[in-house]
């Protein structure tokens, strides 16, 4: 099996091309069914896909403070106990919005050692701020990044929902201090090419930033048990693509998966390590995580990667990744447009728009600006 070299200050970290996230391990922002509509979702499903993952030679795996409200963190702990090996990789996240009213630097020491503390952990392996929206400046962001590696709480740092000019900022910072910024995790499936067609992607490789993937089966769209008379339930915002649309690319999804031996939704993993991004799909149980981690022995040919990605649709992108300024884009909070502090009431995030206001939201609501969006709840 291939590895992928994630850029530490002491050296490369090896991970598996493909990693588990965790957000519906005790997801309480109404989006994976934990304790509503998937009722098979419990602690007994996910301990069979941690156990399953393992055996299927996943070894990252990636939750964050605000997922459950740091109960999947919790849960992930308790994972950890039990799994007794001890090549296990965890990547948590830093939620800004809970953290808006305090300065980034202190703020970001003290959320890492609470997640140190909920994870059961001394070091996190991978330790990324969730959005571009806390706001103090990304030169600050990335000092603080440097402060949790250099007090020994992480051995590599990242972003998520960046954009280009924001990670090159949050870089610069932590190259002032002799650690690199290893990973920019943000959605990126056949359903949302924008890494690609922006640039982004490109630009992380230049400065040695690796994607993580998350959503590559565009919240269960691309896994082939979905179509338009049978929709995904729940909250899923991200990759919100109506099934009637999506039905051409599972077509040739499934003509590659027969080739291959493999399903759709594998074959949709492979396209994305095809790009040389690190998928996390979630995993609620045992047969979920074995056809997850199988897909990492798919192969395509770079002919039947483009086809697919050619057939991918360009939906609306939701985080605001365009560069500031770009036409038709978003404006990016921290950089050339006034941020605002986020209103936070027990984990769900008002958003607050800044001048130029937000295009979208996690969601896939209209445009809007000094209006209250639940879409953004859990998010920040």
């Amino acid at each position: 099996m291939s590895v992928v070299r994630l850029a530490t200050a002491e050296g490369p970290m090896c991970v598996p091309p493909l990693g588990v996230g965790c957000w519906s391990w005790g997801d309480d922002k109404g989006v994976w069914g934990w304790e509503s509509y998937d009722k098979n979702l419990t602690h007994a499903s996910i301990s069979g896909a941690f156990r399953t993952s393992l055996q299927g030679g996943v070894r990252l795996f990636d939750t964050a403070e605000t997922y459950g409200s740091g109960l999947s963190e919790e849960i992930v702990a308790t994972q950890l106990k039990s799994a007794g090996i001890g090549d296990v990789m965890i990547a948590t996240k830093f939620q800004p919005g809970k953290w808006a009213n305090h300065k980034v630097r202190p703020a970001m020491l003290q959320a890492a050692k609470e997640s140190c503390e909920r994870l059961g952990v001394n070091q996190i392996d991978l330790y990324q701020i969730h959005a571009p929206l806390h706001p103090d400046s990304f030169t600050d962001q990335g000092h603080a990044l440097a402060d949790v590696v250099e007090a020994g709480l992480a051995r590599a740092v990242g972003v998520s929902n960046f954009n280009l000019e924001q990670i090159t900022e949050v870089h610069a910072a932590l190259a002032e201090r002799g650690i690199p910024l290893a990973t920019n995790q943000v959605e990126y499936s056949l359903l949302r090419q924008y890494p690609d067609t922006s640039g982004l992607k490109a630009g992380c490789e230049k400065l040695g930033v690796k994607l993580l993937a998350y959503s590559p089966l565009g919240m269960g769209r691309l896994t082939g048990k979905y179509s338009a008379k049978c929709e995904p339930q729940g909250r899923r915002g991200f990759a919100k693509v109506p099934m009637k649309e999506v039905e051409p690319l599972l077509a040739r999804l499934r003509e590659v998966g027969a080739r291959h031996g493999c399903t759709p939704g594998q074959a949709a993993l492979a396209w994305v390590i095809a790009q040389g991004a690190i998928p996390i799909p979630g995993a609620k149980n045992a047969a979920q995580a074995e056809e997850n981690a199988a897909a990492m022995r798919v192969q395509l040919a770079p002919e039947e990667a483009r086809a697919l990605g050619e057939l991918g649709v360009e939906a609306r992108w939701q985080h605001g990744l365009r560069p500031t300024g770009a036409q038709g884009g978003a404006a990016s909070p921290g950089s050339s447009v006034d941020r605002v502090q986020l209103a936070t009431k027990r984990g769900q995030h008002v958003q607050v728009a800044a001048k130029a206001g937000y295009q979208a939201c996690p969601g896939g609501c209209a445009p809007r600006t000094n209006a209250a969006c639940s879409n953004w709840r859990g998010f920040a």
